[in-house]
């Protein structure tokens, strides 16, 4: 073979190492072995299938760690309540022998947990409603900040205001009547139209499993209206605040109005407990659900690894020996042109 023949064998060897070495060179610098899935044949098709089977892990996980975040902020909310009517409940007892000025107390420590209760009954997650349902925009108790004197408060005050002493059980149900009343309810229109009918709102966190997290203001964990925790939590707070030390100066009527006040707070607690339970349940079935996609994550990353990434040390130590066989390759070259020239003059 002539030297010209030579050198252009060499160029051609050539091109095929300056291909191998800025492809090596790239996968040094991002750790993969390719930019598109088409360079990673054969194993282009089981790539795409594990970085979907990654995204739709990724998206289940992220859905039912923001759905535990908001089942999180729900529980100490419910947990708050159930606070405050326990303390009512016993206070409400309490002032049954305490007199006049027990009564003032107790009006004025209800009067506060009624407006705490609402703001309570208020409060956001990440920009949404806990209780408003699928209203997520709405607060379900739309004047929360004047509820004390809102109509509501006035109804039941209205109520407790003709009690005797024979007529406490007529004074407790009209107070009922006025908290389920469309023109008094504390809650929304939303909440006490079409949201409650509505089912609980609840996230996806797997392929056909779906967890329940939403809670109702105005129901109850088993979707009971009338006489629901926060329907009576709210009910039971106006007519502490609007008990007066003339009635318990009076006596009669005023014992039997608190105890019928402490037994609707009872069942409050109850039924705030069981909403705690059904909740928890929940936050138990999503974490479960996040904790299973991100152990799976970490073994689809670990193949996804294995199809698209290099080993850093073996490409390094690979493109240090394309650059020695390219750069005496060049050598080679370099001296059979001289050779080929030196031919020419002779």
């Amino acid at each position: 073979m002539s030297i010209l023949g030579t050198i252009g064998g060499l160029a051609t060897d050539q091109s095929a190492l300056r291909l191998r070495l800025d492809t090596t060179s790239r996968q040094v610098s991002t750790g993969q072995r390719a930019q598109v899935f088409g360079d990673l044949r054969p194993e282009a098709r089981r790539a795409i299938d594990l970085r979907g089977e990654v995204a739709r892990r990724e998206t289940y996980a992220g859905a039912a760690d923001r759905a535990a975040g908001r089942a999180a902020a729900t529980q100490t909310v419910l947990g708050r309540l159930q606070e405050i009517a326990g303390n009512l409940n016993a206070e409400a007892l309490r002032a049954r022998t305490l007199g006049p000025p027990g009564t003032e107390a107790l009006a004025r420590t209800a009067r506060a947990a009624l407006e705490e209760v609402a703001a309570l009954l208020n409060t956001q997650h990440g920009g949404d409603y806990l209780f408003s349902g699928s209203d997520v925009g709405a607060p379900p108790v739309p004047d929360a900040a004047g509820i004390a004197e809102g109509p509501l408060a006035s109804a039941i005050a209205a109520s407790v205001a003709t009690l005797d002493a024979g007529n406490a059980a007529s004074v407790l149900a009209d107070t009922v009547a006025a908290a389920s009343d469309p023109a008094t309810t504390a809650f929304s229109a939303f909440l006490e139209g079409d949201g409650s009918t509505e089912a609980t709102r609840a996230v996806q966190v797997a392929d056909g499993q779906r967890v329940a997290i939403g809670v109702f203001a105005n129901r109850d964990a088993d979707g009971g209206l009338a006489a629901s925790w926060g329907r009576e939590l709210l009910r039971s707070l106006a007519v502490l605040a609007a008990v007066t030390p003339a009635q318990a100066a009076e006596g009669g009527g005023l014992s039997p109005l608190l105890q019928g006040v402490a037994e609707s707070l009872g069942g409050v607690t109850r039924g705030l407990s069981a909403e705690q339970g059904v909740l928890g349940a929940a936050e138990r079935r999503l974490a479960s659900a996040r904790d299973g996609h991100r152990d799976t994550l970490v073994a689809l990353r670990t193949q996804l690894g294995t199809l698209e990434e290099v080993d850093l040390a073996e490409a390094s130590a690979q493109l240090g020996q394309l650059r020695s066989r390219l750069e005496a390759s060049y050598e080679v070259t370099g001296m059979l042109s001289r050779l080929s020239l030196a031919q020419l003059l002779r």
